[in-house]
Parts: structure tokens; sequence; C-alpha cells
């Protein structure tokens, strides 16, 4: 349904709220997921929306960046494997992160066959990665839970986004 200005800024005034209670929150969440990561909350409230707006979209989200995170690791150790670990540096490029990525991303690719959600494995293993950075030497489980609580607390604000937005617009229809 196409809003007028002061019904879209009715909506704009419900996220700015959501939004405000997520940082809000966020001196809890960092509690139970080991880190501040709020930005991978809000990537993930994004990422619901071009999940399809639907709980079961969430879930397939999650589990993209579940995936994700599989792959980074998978990623990581492969690293360190006799064969590609010794691998030179050509020129500056990285070739055994290259070596290893190359061969990660085919089954990971292969999983949209199974109706994983390959761009949320892509944006869940560049959250991996990016969290790894920031939480360095926290090892995998505890960047997994990181990301992983984070992007539950992000699908969720999306799927509230998405309730109060559809019940906002429903009384708008009957009203007209």
């Amino acid at each position: 349904m196409a809003l007028k200005n002061s019904q879209l800024m009715v909506v704009s005034c419900g996220l700015a709220l959501q939004a405000f209670i997520l940082v809000l929150l966020n001196a809890f969440i960092p509690k139970l997921a080991g880190t501040d990561a709020i930005w991978v909350a809000f990537q993930a409230w994004a990422v619901y929306f071009l999940a399809g707006c639907t709980p079961m979209g969430g879930v397939k989200a999650w589990i993209g960046y579940a995936t994700g995170i599989a792959a980074s690791i998978a990623i990581i150790e492969l690293m360190g494997v006799p064969g590609i670990k010794d691998l030179p540096t050509v020129g500056g490029m990285n070739l055994v992160m290259a070596a290893a990525v190359f061969i990660v991303v085919i089954p990971a690719i292969m999983s949209e066959n199974l109706k994983n959600m390959v761009p949320c494995l892509f944006i869940g293993s560049g959250a991996f990665f990016g969290l790894s950075g920031l939480m360095d030497g926290a090892g995998h489980v505890a960047v997994t839970r990181a990301e992983l609580v984070y992007c539950a607390v992000g699908l969720t604000f999306g799927w509230i986004t998405v309730t109060w937005r559809g019940m906002y617009e429903g009384y708008l229809s009957k009203k007209a």
C-alpha cells in the first residue's frame, strides 16, 4: 500500500522507536552475546526484509548466517592445511586464503540446492570475519555466539517491524 507522507511519518517514527529500543536493549545483549556487535543486529534486521518478510524467511536467513560462519571457519582451518599453508604470496596476493576460499565457495554455492539462502551465507561469512578481527583471539565459538545472538535479535526486530506495519496498514485500509 502506498502511504501518504503523514502515514509514512507514523511508520518512520515507529521504526525510530524500534531502533531506540534496540540501542537501549544493547546494554544487556553483550552479556548474552559475549561482545557488543549491535551492527550485526541492524544488518540482520535489513536482511529480514530481503528474506521475504516472513518468519520462515527469518529462520532461513539465520541458517544462512550460520552456514556462512561454518564456511568462514572452514576457510580459516583450510589455510593451515599442508599444501595450502605453504603457498607463496605473489605480488602481494594471498594465495593461501585464495585457495581456501576457492575450495569452500564451491560447496557453499551448491548449498543453494538445499534451499540455503546463499546471500545470507555471504553476509554471515563477512560478519564472521569482521567480528573475528574485532574479537581478536576470542576463538571461533565466541565469535559464532556473538554473531548468531545479534543475528537473531535483528531478525526479531525485522519481524516486529513487519507485524506492526501490517497492523497499521490494516487499520488504514479499514478506515478508508
